[in-house]
């Protein structure tokens, strides 16, 4: 298996592990692991719809206070209530002869249904008050709420209102609902009780059902609207503010407001207007009544607000049943398939293109993807799924990121292990500049124009007889050392040693216009250099030894040559052999080049023409010279560098 299918297939894996860990957070259910379940994803659609207009999404026509339902009015039994001028609304709960009051005076003011959101199950202590309280229900058709809740047992426990007012009411409706992830979300239009216990079989309208039924005279094709997977009813939670108002007592308080139906009415102001004004506001309209005072804590924690009246969520719910405002959730399979295939792309991409640019993209890509999401809810209140796709992208993004970067560097260790003892640094530094360094090698061998340096120790065999192992070794590292110091300042790589013989190479893995030159000048530097070590050991005592070298230039093939468990950089083919014929042709002190190296170099170099000398494998006798001097003077560390610097691929 190559090395890039491989990097493929781990890369794939990562891929499909982010995939993996989204889609357990997408599975769990929407009350589980806060900040990761479905009702959070829902809390992050939001955040746009409020930042709509910076996002360049505008408003959507059912935020926009100016489209309202004029068929919906709210009548909140407030802190302004509380703070009237009417001694019996000072108290709560209210006596329910003022709901009966309040009832014949919305029926005289034309409203054609109310929905009192308020549950009234036992009856009341003083039977004149529900008599009041019946007389009017019978002037309007009200629906009445109830509670509803699941028993241990899993059956429904439903608590119908009195009995003393539920002949009188034209409906009833429940107005509890279940808070997945302690967040109002929605509500079922309707239940069905089991076979079992009090009210077996049958089926209850929720408030908000109800009333619109009561009010459109049609039923509600329950079955075709969109819910979630738990047939909720998705709430489309409208903004709602609260402002500080004046009491008749002149005291400061709270009032919550919404945005979305034509009126909305303090208890005591509707309780106290004239007909003729009151029927400006509720002639014709479904009329909810509640409690939205804070002392009553009937309040909700929603996907937009953190404190949303449960009155507003049961006319709000009225209010998209019948301007047909639906929240549509995506369907499970399509989320999934996002969640699975986005990342694999994410990990092609990484396998394809540079890291650096693979990170840019994908995160380029989550943004977009986070954009168009958000703007199909705003748009069109499409809920596709954010938070989980977002964190399968950046995971896959993180996972193939940070592999590519572990892998890239593993490669760039192979390199620097492979050539960092042989080569000039500036090589080094050119190979990893590379995406992928084993390409930058060619591992299947190159042909290229070369120097090749050899140079041999004269008399080292004999030499050697008369010393210790140690005193060879010492020496040798000691004579290797200070050559292959002078060899990467020229921009060479030492290719090998063998035994006391050094091979290197000008023009690895790249040529450059001065490679012959580099070779020459590294040649010169190294007898002036080992005479130099030579006076040193001179007087320490040990054993001095002179070099033979020889140069030649021309084509040869470079690469990774070896098995697979055991490689070598290196270059093969005649000109290599001609070069090493020549360093045995050179005597103690002497450079010898060919005549190919010389026609790059004689510009240069004060060199004796010799005589030519026949080689095995060439036909022809070879033009040799032997190198006296130079020209100019070899240049300094710093400028050699500078001179030899890898030319690009």
């Amino acid at each position: 298996m190559s090395a890039r299918v491989k990097s493929l297939l781990i890369a794939l894996l990562l891929g499909a592990v982010a995939s993996a860990f989204a889609l357990t957070l997408l599975l769990v259910k929407k009350d589980e692991i806060p900040l990761f379940h479905r009702v959070t994803d829902l809390q992050s659609h939001y955040a746009a719809l409020n930042a709509a207009p910076q996002l360049g999404f505008g408003t959507p026509w059912y935020d926009r206070s100016d489209d309202k339902n004029n068929k919906i009015v709210i009548i909140p039994i407030d802190e302004v209530t509380f703070g009237s001028n009417v001694p019996e609304l000072h108290q709560y709960p209210l006596p329910r002869h003022i709901y009966g009051t309040m009832l014949k005076h919305l029926a005289a003011a034309g409203a054609k249904v109310v929905a009192i959101d308020i549950d009234f199950i036992e009856p009341a202590a003083d039977p004149t008050q529900d008599q009041a309280f019946a007389a009017g229900l019978r002037s309007v058709p009200t629906i009445l709420a109830f509670p509803i809740d699941t028993t241990s047992t899993g059956q429904l426990g439903i608590e119908l209102p009195s009995p003393t007012l539920l002949p009188y009411a034209k409906g009833i409706g429940y107005s509890s609902v279940d808070f997945p992830g302690n967040v109002l979300i929605g509500q079922a239009m309707q239940i069905h009780t089991g076979s079992t216990g009090q009210y077996s079989n049958r089926t209850f309208l929720s408030l908000a059902a109800a009333g619109t039924e009561q009010l459109t005279g049609q039923t509600i094709d329950l079955a075709k609207l969109p819910t979630d997977e738990d047939g909720r009813f998705l709430l489309v939670v409208p903004r709602v503010s609260v402002k500080q108002v004046t009491t008749d007592h002149g005291q400061q308080v709270e009032e919550h407001t919404q945005d979305f139906v034509a009126n909305q009415l303090s208890f005591s102001d509707a309780y106290s207007l004239s007909i003729p004004d009151l029927r400006q506001s509720v002639n014709g309209a479904l009329v909810y009544i509640g409690n939205t005072a804070q002392a009553q804590g009937d309040f909700a924690h929603t996907a937009r607000s953190a404190e949303f009246p449960g009155l507003f969520a049961n006319a709000r719910l009225a209010d998209q049943l019948m301007r047909h405002i639906y929240i549509t959730e995506a369907p499970l399979w399509l989320e999934i398939l996002l969640i699975v295939l986005l990342p694999i792309a994410i990990a092609l991409v990484f396998n394809f293109t540079k890291t650096t640019i693979a990170i840019i993209a994908s995160l380029g890509a989550t943004i977009v993807y986070a954009f168009v999401n958000e703007a199909l809810f705003v748009g069109r209140l499409y809920w596709l799924d954010l938070i989980h796709v977002v964190i399968a992208m950046v995971a896959a993004t993180l996972f193939v990121g940070l592999y590519r970067v572990l892998y890239e560097a593993a490669q760039r260790r192979m390199v620097t292990n492979l050539f960092g003892m042989h080569v000039s640094p500036a090589i080094v530094t050119d190979i990893l500049s590379h995406e992928d360094p084993r390409n930058a090698l060619a591992l299947k061998g190159k042909k290229v124009k070369a120097t090749i340096f050899y140079s041999d120790i004269r008399g080292f065999t004999a030499m050697s007889e008369n010393m210790t192992p140690e005193e060879i070794y010492n020496q040798l590292n000691e004579y290797f050392e200070e050559m292959c110091a002078i060899i990467f300042q020229y921009g060479g790589y030492v290719d090998k040693f063998i035994g006391d013989c050094v091979m290197a190479v000008f023009s690895a893995p790249y040529q450059t216009p001065d490679d012959a030159k580099n070779a020459v000048l590294a040649a010169v530097a190294q007898q002036k250099k080992i005479l130099e070590l030579a006076e040193k050991w001179k007087a320490m005592g040990k054993r001095e030894f002179t070099v033979g070298m020889g140069v030649n230039t021309g084509d040869v093939v470079m690469g990774n040559l070896g098995a697979s468990s055991r490689m070598n950089y290196t270059v093969i083919g005649d000109n290599v052999n001609l070069a090493a014929r020549l360093y045995n042709v050179a005597k103690a002190g002497e450079i010898i080049i060919s005549d190919y190296t010389y026609q790059e170099v004689k510009d240069f170099v004060v060199a004796d023409e010799l005589e030519p000398v026949t080689v095995k494998g060439k036909k022809d006798p070879i033009r040799i010279y032997n190198i006296l001097d130079v020209k100019e003077a070899p240049a300094s560390a710093t400028n050699g560098a500078a001179l030899t610097q890898p030319a690009p691929a």
